[in-house]
């Protein structure tokens, strides 16, 4: 890895929700509709060998803002918000930048303890964009975890309801939330203030809805066809997942325009010079590659968890990097390429891992007769071209399974591996030690009666 020249610079993080890396010309030639990305791809380092520490959003985020697992963080399925401790956000702060989240993700919210350390968060949450309803949520999330497994199945299916009691709209809200990076730009360009800017951009994330000329380019035909959301992987017939794939295409052709628009907000404020843009997605998306997986809930396949990343820094030549990576790494590389923290040691990993708790907050879409099969907990371990997928049932009997990576093929388990998925921990567990506000009391059980959780 290459040394950064001194002086510190501003920061874009931008991720881009469920965005697989064969979808970009980045990492797949034959694509033709990532230009923007290219650019950046071109003057910048690639990472091949990125690896998510969680396939959906909310842990994923947690690992990269703190450097730890998701059985360390603690904020899972097990326990859906974050724990207020410390993220690489106070870094900059502490060093004196301006610090900015910009994002329709509901997960990436004050809501969910997400966004705390920004100086200026913006959610387009509505209505629910007060402190309120922060303080209903958090308190109905700590609720929700200090219940019961059946009663939390029960209550997982109304779990939306939260957001639509304060009018959440659940779009992908692209063109408000670029309009809102753009301004932002324009005024750090006329301030000249040190910035950290995060962005998050959920058009590769369902539910599938780019504008008509990117459908159209696509050849998208028949929508009905096409799931909207992970529970239509249950109950929608006859999914037509090569509709899937064009819409989701594109979705990315739609997302790649949005990336030019933010690069263009820094070149016309003259911000691209001082301006570190690191480009990544937090996870992938199952397109039916195995006939039936959708989404990325219950699923720790390779279009998965491998990911995104690239990082355009105006004082580092261009480069590929082939040594594996886990996102929670960025934790302490980000810094580092702002010139705000020494150069990190051992930033790559012979083995890299990840998981998923059991998934509570979607057991209202697993259907009875299918619950053995989705009701898991999941471990992954990958070494050297091979992968070990541990996976727990509600009885505590784990599977193995083990893949040739380079051959796409099932191998014996080697012993290495499984030892490292067993050696994992559980997030069930964790964060549990003297935190006064998991305890329940009855303010507690009176807002969520507000709420409709009782």
């Amino acid at each position: 890895m290459e040394d950064v020249a001194t002086g510190t610079k501003n920061v874009v993080f931008l991720v881009l929700d469920s965005l697989r890396k064969d979808r970009t010309s980045v990492y797949n030639e034959d694509v033709d509709f990532t230009g923007h990305m290219q650019e950046l791809a071109d003057s910048g380092v690639v990472f091949d060998d990125a690896v998510t520490q969680a396939p959906w959003t909310l842990p994923s985020h947690a690992s990269m803002f703190t450097g730890e697992y998701p059985w360390d963080h603690g904020t899972t399925h097990a326990r859906s918000y974050f724990d207020g401790r410390d993220t690489f956000v106070t870094a900059f702060a502490d060093a004196g930048y301006s610090t900015a989240a910009i994002t329709p993700n509901v997960w990436i919210t004050p809501h969910k303890g997400m966004t705390d350390d920004f100086d200026h968060v913006e959610n387009f949450l509505g209505k629910a964009d007060n402190p309120v309803s922060v303080k209903l949520s958090r308190l109905g999330a700590k609720l929700f975890d200090t219940l019961g497994d059946g009663t939390r199945r029960v209550l997982g299916r109304q779990l939306d309801r939260i957001f639509r009691l304060f009018g959440v709209d659940d779009s992908t809200k692209s063109e408000e939330t670029v309009g809102a990076v753009e301004e932002y730009l324009d005024a750090r360009g006329a301030d000249g203030e040190d910035f950290f800017l995060y962005v998050n951009l959920m058009e590769p994330h369902e539910p599938y809805h780019p504008p008509t000329s990117y459908k159209d380019r696509h050849g998208v035909t028949d929508e009905s066809a096409i799931p909207h959301r992970q529970k239509d992987m249950f109950t929608k017939e006859d999914i037509d997942f090569d509709e899937l794939r064009k819409v989701y295409d594109a979705s990315v052709d739609y997302t790649d325009d949005l990336v030019g628009r933010i690069t263009d907000a820094l070149e016309a404020n003259d911000l691209d010079e001082d301006t570190v843009v690191v480009v990544l997605s937090d996870h992938g998306q199952a397109l039916g590659e195995d006939g039936e997986q959708f989404g990325h809930q219950f699923t720790v396949s390779e279009p998965v968890v491998n990911t995104v990343l690239l990082v355009d820094h105006p004082d580092l030549d261009p480069d590929r990097e082939d040594r594996p990576i886990e996102l929670r790494r960025l934790h302490d590389l980000v810094p580092y390429y702002a010139g705000i923290a020494d150069r990190p040691e051992g930033v790559f990993s012979e083995t890299v891992k990840g998981g998923i708790e059991y998934p509570e907050n979607f057991t209202g879409y697993i259907p009875r007769d299918r619950w053995d099969e989705y009701y898991r907990k999941l471990r992954y371990a990958k070494r050297d071209g091979r992968k070990v997928v541990k996976s727990v049932g509600e009885d505590g009997d784990a599977h193995y399974d083990a893949y040739d990576l380079t051959t796409d093929t099932e191998i014996p388990v080697p012993d290495d591996l499984r030892a490292a998925v067993d050696e994992i921990g559980s997030a069930e567990t964790a964060g549990e030690d003297g935190d006064p506000d998991h305890e329940m009391d009855e303010e507690v059980e009176k807002r969520l009666e507000e709420l409709g959780y009782k």
